[in-house]
């Protein structure tokens, strides 16, 4: 058994990328994640990646795109994070890409603190900030919109308040998912389903809703309370 490989020296060198083993080898990832992320460290520093994009240029769809990406982002290869305006609104999402792990000026993920658990229509939490109510509105947000309009129709009533921390988390979990190329007619398709197959015993808290959609499409949390 032989291996042969493309000359890289020499003037008539093609264009190539060197890449560390460490990633080709990580046996925590699977073929698929250490393809992906070889792509796009074949890319200049500041290329820009989206899911449609990517899967023009493989026969992988865009669930198994978002599968390798989550992979990359547990291990850490992958960083992706909101930009806001001074406001505090999500503007874009930025990705940074590691070759290792280890180049991250952090160290593993935050430790969660002050979790709030959800249990009908009582939220349980040790966190005194999360002291102030409010309507959960339509504002400009059209998936917030979609689940409200299914959530008054299967229970004939208005959402249950949040709080101002945790309106924020919901904006920013949708914000998320619409980083992973989940469109408006994905979003209501599993809004719709779940709806049609809620047990009477479930308040239809969109918090409880979000986490298991980011499981549906295979995508983690941005982040937890």
């Amino acid at each position: 058994m032989a291996t042969y490989r493309v000359s890289k020296v020499g003037k008539a060198a093609p264009p190539f990328t060197r890449i560390i083993n460490e990633l080709l080898h990580d046996e925590r990832l699977s073929f698929k994640a250490r393809g992906l992320l070889s792509y796009m460290l074949s890319k200049p520093d500041t290329f820009k990646f989206y899911i449609d994009e990517l899967t023009k240029h493989t026969t992988e769809g865009k669930d198994s795109i978002r599968a390798g990406m989550k992979e990359l982002e547990q291990l850490g290869y992958v960083h992706r994070y909101p930009v806001k305006n001074e406001r505090g609104k999500i503007m874009s999402w930025e990705l940074d890409i590691y070759e290792s792990p280890s180049l991250r000026p952090e160290s593993g993920f935050p430790v969660v603190e002050n979790p709030t658990l959800i249990t009908n229509d009582i939220l349980i939490t040790n966190d005194k900030r999360l002291n102030k109510y409010l309507t959960l509105e339509n504002e400009d947000n059209s998936y917030i919109k979609t689940y409200l309009k299914y959530f008054s129709l299967k229970k004939n009533k208005q959402h249950m308040r949040v709080t101002t921390e945790q309106r924020e988390w919901i904006i920013n979990q949708i914000e998320h998912l619409r980083s992973y190329e989940v469109t408006a007619i994905d979003w209501e398709e599993q809004v719709r389903d779940h709806f049609e197959n809620l047990p009477k015993t479930n308040n239809g808290n969109i918090i409880a809703f979000l986490y298991a959609s980011h499981r549906r499409f295979d995508i983690g949390m941005h982040d937890q309370f």
